[in-house]
Protein backbone atom coordinates (compact mmCIF):
# COMPACT_ATOMS: atom_id res chain seq x y z
CA UNK A 1 0.00 0.00 0.00
CA UNK A 2 1.49 3.43 -0.63
CA UNK A 3 0.63 5.68 1.94
CA UNK A 4 0.68 9.84 1.04
CA UNK A 5 3.31 11.09 4.17
CA UNK A 6 3.83 14.45 2.77
CA UNK A 7 1.90 17.90 3.10
CA UNK A 8 0.83 17.04 6.78
CA UNK A 9 2.84 20.18 7.60
CA UNK A 10 3.87 23.60 6.88
CA UNK A 11 6.34 23.84 4.67
CA UNK A 12 7.13 27.77 6.08
CA UNK A 13 8.13 26.08 9.28
CA UNK A 14 10.39 23.68 8.04
CA UNK A 15 11.74 24.50 4.94
CA UNK A 16 11.82 21.41 3.66
CA UNK A 17 10.39 20.03 -0.10
CA UNK A 18 7.32 17.98 0.70
CA UNK A 19 8.50 15.39 -2.71
CA UNK A 20 12.59 15.16 -2.57
CA UNK A 21 12.87 16.70 1.04
CA UNK A 22 15.23 19.36 -0.25
CA UNK A 23 15.94 22.75 1.41
CA UNK A 24 16.42 24.01 -1.74
CA UNK A 25 13.09 25.97 -2.14
CA UNK A 26 11.84 29.23 -2.81
CA UNK A 27 8.61 31.64 -2.39
CA UNK A 28 6.47 31.15 -5.39
CA UNK A 29 3.44 33.60 -5.27
CA UNK A 30 0.30 32.87 -3.37
CA UNK A 31 -2.92 30.80 -4.38
CA UNK A 32 -6.24 32.05 -5.02
CA UNK A 33 -7.18 31.42 -1.06
CA UNK A 34 -4.01 33.29 -0.21
CA UNK A 35 -1.57 30.10 0.81
CA UNK A 36 2.19 30.69 -0.21
CA UNK A 37 3.12 28.55 -2.55
CA UNK A 38 6.67 27.28 -3.13
CA UNK A 39 9.03 25.68 -5.92
CA UNK A 40 12.15 23.55 -5.55
CA UNK A 41 15.08 23.92 -7.35
CA UNK A 42 16.19 20.21 -6.74
CA UNK A 43 13.04 18.39 -7.81
CA UNK A 44 11.18 21.36 -9.81
CA UNK A 45 8.11 20.56 -8.26
CA UNK A 46 5.41 23.57 -7.19
CA UNK A 47 3.30 23.07 -4.14
CA UNK A 48 1.60 25.14 -1.62
CA UNK A 49 2.38 25.75 2.35
CA UNK A 50 0.12 23.70 3.92
CA UNK A 51 -2.76 21.71 2.39
CA UNK A 52 -6.42 21.16 4.42
CA UNK A 53 -8.11 18.44 2.48
CA UNK A 54 -8.61 15.82 4.34
CA UNK A 55 -7.55 13.15 1.48
CA UNK A 56 -3.70 14.39 2.24
CA UNK A 57 -4.44 12.87 5.88
CA UNK A 58 -1.25 10.72 6.75
CA UNK A 59 -2.93 7.30 7.46
CA UNK A 60 -6.15 8.13 4.92
CA UNK A 61 -4.83 5.03 2.55
CA UNK A 62 -5.03 2.92 5.35
CA UNK A 63 -8.72 3.88 6.28
CA UNK A 64 -9.80 3.34 2.97
CA UNK A 65 -8.79 0.16 2.63
CA UNK A 66 -10.20 -0.77 5.77
CA UNK A 67 -13.25 0.61 5.17
CA UNK A 68 -13.23 -1.20 1.94
CA UNK A 69 -12.82 -4.65 3.10
CA UNK A 70 -15.41 -4.01 6.38
CA UNK A 71 -18.14 -3.62 3.12
CA UNK A 72 -18.60 -0.11 3.07
CA UNK A 73 -19.89 2.02 -0.04
CA UNK A 74 -18.26 4.97 -1.53
CA UNK A 75 -20.60 7.22 -0.67
CA UNK A 76 -20.52 6.08 3.20
CA UNK A 77 -16.98 5.86 2.73
CA UNK A 78 -16.78 9.84 1.70
CA UNK A 79 -18.84 10.36 4.35
CA UNK A 80 -16.77 9.34 7.16
CA UNK A 81 -13.47 10.23 5.82
CA UNK A 82 -15.08 14.33 5.05
CA UNK A 83 -13.93 13.18 1.27
CA UNK A 84 -15.55 14.18 -1.60
CA UNK A 85 -16.36 10.62 -3.93
CA UNK A 86 -14.61 11.60 -6.80
CA UNK A 87 -11.12 11.68 -4.50
CA UNK A 88 -12.35 8.61 -2.91
CA UNK A 89 -12.63 7.15 -6.14
CA UNK A 90 -9.43 8.31 -7.89
CA UNK A 91 -7.20 7.40 -4.42
CA UNK A 92 -8.89 3.34 -4.58
CA UNK A 93 -8.15 3.21 -7.94
CA UNK A 94 -4.35 4.57 -7.29
CA UNK A 95 -4.06 2.16 -4.50
CA UNK A 96 -5.29 -0.73 -6.03
CA UNK A 97 -2.56 -0.21 -9.29
CA UNK A 98 -0.07 -0.27 -6.34
CA UNK A 99 -0.75 -3.72 -5.54
CA UNK A 100 0.07 -6.30 -7.76
CA UNK A 101 -1.27 -10.50 -7.94
CA UNK A 102 1.17 -12.11 -5.30
CA UNK A 103 3.45 -14.96 -7.15
CA UNK A 104 1.55 -18.42 -8.11
CA UNK A 105 2.97 -21.41 -6.53
CA UNK A 106 3.21 -24.14 -8.80
CA UNK A 107 2.26 -27.94 -7.88
CA UNK A 108 -0.77 -26.64 -6.08
CA UNK A 109 -4.53 -27.93 -5.64
CA UNK A 110 -6.51 -25.12 -6.86
CA UNK A 111 -10.18 -24.74 -6.56
CA UNK A 112 -12.74 -22.90 -8.80
CA UNK A 113 -15.93 -21.15 -8.95
CA UNK A 114 -17.81 -18.33 -10.48
CA UNK A 115 -20.20 -15.58 -8.36
CA UNK A 116 -23.24 -13.88 -10.43
CA UNK A 117 -23.75 -10.29 -10.14
CA UNK A 118 -25.03 -6.65 -12.25
CA UNK A 119 -23.31 -3.70 -13.02
CA UNK A 120 -25.87 -0.55 -13.00
CA UNK A 121 -28.53 -2.89 -13.65
CA UNK A 122 -30.37 -6.26 -12.74
CA UNK A 123 -30.12 -6.80 -16.62
CA UNK A 124 -26.53 -6.40 -17.26
CA UNK A 125 -25.26 -10.23 -15.47
CA UNK A 126 -21.70 -10.38 -14.64
CA UNK A 127 -19.64 -13.46 -13.65
CA UNK A 128 -16.48 -13.36 -11.27
CA UNK A 129 -14.56 -16.06 -11.86
CA UNK A 130 -11.03 -16.77 -9.32
CA UNK A 131 -9.48 -19.77 -8.44
CA UNK A 132 -7.87 -20.27 -4.58
CA UNK A 133 -5.15 -22.29 -3.31
CA UNK A 134 -7.05 -25.48 -1.51
CA UNK A 135 -4.33 -25.35 1.59
CA UNK A 136 -3.66 -21.55 2.14
CA UNK A 137 -7.33 -20.29 0.73
CA UNK A 138 -4.90 -17.50 -1.23
CA UNK A 139 -6.67 -16.27 -4.23
CA UNK A 140 -4.67 -16.75 -7.20
CA UNK A 141 -6.56 -15.29 -10.01
CA UNK A 142 -9.75 -13.21 -11.19
CA UNK A 143 -11.70 -12.56 -13.96
CA UNK A 144 -14.62 -10.72 -14.74
CA UNK A 145 -16.78 -11.32 -17.84
CA UNK A 146 -19.64 -13.14 -18.61
CA UNK A 147 -20.39 -16.73 -17.73
CA UNK A 148 -18.33 -18.52 -20.72
CA UNK A 149 -15.39 -20.33 -22.34
CA UNK A 150 -13.83 -17.37 -22.56
CA UNK A 151 -14.30 -15.50 -19.39
CA UNK A 152 -13.78 -19.38 -17.18
CA UNK A 153 -10.40 -19.87 -19.73
CA UNK A 154 -8.73 -16.74 -18.40
CA UNK A 155 -8.62 -18.37 -14.80
CA UNK A 156 -7.98 -21.64 -16.06
CA UNK A 157 -4.96 -21.31 -18.28
CA UNK A 158 -3.41 -19.48 -15.28
CA UNK A 159 -3.75 -22.70 -13.08
CA UNK A 160 -2.85 -24.82 -16.12
CA UNK A 161 0.58 -22.92 -16.42
CA UNK A 162 1.09 -23.47 -12.75
CA UNK A 163 0.85 -26.84 -13.56
CA UNK A 164 -1.93 -26.84 -10.74
CA UNK A 165 -2.02 -30.75 -9.70
CA UNK A 166 -5.33 -30.95 -8.93
CA UNK A 167 -8.66 -28.95 -10.16
CA UNK A 168 -11.76 -28.39 -8.23
CA UNK A 169 -14.82 -26.96 -9.74
CA UNK A 170 -18.53 -27.55 -9.27
CA UNK A 171 -20.62 -29.58 -12.50
CA UNK A 172 -20.52 -26.86 -14.86
CA UNK A 173 -20.25 -28.44 -18.25
CA UNK A 174 -17.99 -26.03 -19.54
CA UNK A 175 -14.90 -27.09 -16.96
CA UNK A 176 -15.18 -30.26 -18.43
CA UNK A 177 -14.20 -29.11 -21.77
CA UNK A 178 -11.43 -26.24 -20.76
CA UNK A 179 -9.69 -28.59 -17.42
CA UNK A 180 -7.68 -31.92 -18.53
CA UNK A 181 -9.79 -34.84 -17.16
CA UNK A 182 -6.66 -36.02 -15.37
CA UNK A 183 -6.44 -33.08 -13.04
CA UNK A 184 -10.26 -32.20 -13.07
CA UNK A 185 -12.39 -33.02 -9.79
CA UNK A 186 -16.19 -32.52 -9.08
CA UNK A 187 -16.29 -34.63 -6.30
CA UNK A 188 -18.89 -34.04 -3.48
CA UNK A 189 -17.44 -30.96 -0.94
CA UNK A 190 -14.24 -30.41 -3.29
CA UNK A 191 -15.55 -27.02 -3.55
CA UNK A 192 -15.91 -26.08 -0.07
CA UNK A 193 -13.19 -23.98 0.56
CA UNK A 194 -14.31 -21.49 -2.40
CA UNK A 195 -18.03 -21.71 -1.71
CA UNK A 196 -17.13 -20.55 1.89
CA UNK A 197 -15.00 -17.48 0.34
CA UNK A 198 -18.10 -17.00 -2.04
CA UNK A 199 -20.13 -16.16 1.63
CA UNK A 200 -17.27 -13.92 3.03
CA UNK A 201 -17.49 -11.73 -0.15
CA UNK A 202 -21.26 -11.39 -0.50
CA UNK A 203 -21.50 -10.70 3.24
CA UNK A 204 -18.42 -7.80 3.46
CA UNK A 205 -18.77 -6.46 -0.11
CA UNK A 206 -22.58 -5.34 -0.62
CA UNK A 207 -22.46 -5.17 -4.65
CA UNK A 208 -21.85 -8.88 -4.22
CA UNK A 209 -25.12 -9.57 -2.29
CA UNK A 210 -27.91 -11.20 -3.88
CA UNK A 211 -30.59 -8.98 -3.35
CA UNK A 212 -29.45 -5.53 -3.08
CA UNK A 213 -29.71 -2.45 -4.67
CA UNK A 214 -25.54 -1.50 -3.93
CA UNK A 215 -25.11 -2.13 -8.02
CA UNK A 216 -21.08 -1.56 -9.29
CA UNK A 217 -21.63 1.79 -11.67
CA UNK A 218 -17.97 1.22 -12.89
CA UNK A 219 -15.69 -2.16 -13.51
CA UNK A 220 -12.65 0.04 -12.90
CA UNK A 221 -13.55 0.27 -9.63
CA UNK A 222 -15.32 -2.63 -9.22
CA UNK A 223 -11.53 -4.21 -9.68
CA UNK A 224 -9.88 -1.67 -8.09
CA UNK A 225 -12.10 -2.67 -4.98
CA UNK A 226 -11.65 -6.53 -5.55
CA UNK A 227 -7.92 -6.18 -5.51
CA UNK A 228 -7.61 -4.41 -2.45
CA UNK A 229 -9.99 -7.18 -1.06
CA UNK A 230 -8.09 -9.85 -2.21
CA UNK A 231 -4.30 -8.70 -2.00
CA UNK A 232 -4.02 -6.04 0.35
Amino acid sequence: MIENYTRCFRVSDTGICSYCYSRNIIKNGTTKTKKQQFFCKNCKKRFIDYYTYQAYRKNINSQIVSLTKEGLGIKSTSRILKISPTTLLKRIVTIANAISRPPIIYHQEYELDEMRFFIRKKSNPKWLVYAIDKNTKQVANFYIGRRNNSTLSSIVKTLINAKATKIYTDKLINYKYLIPKEIHLTKKYGTNGIERKNLSIRTNLKRFSRRTICFSKSMVILISILKIYFWD
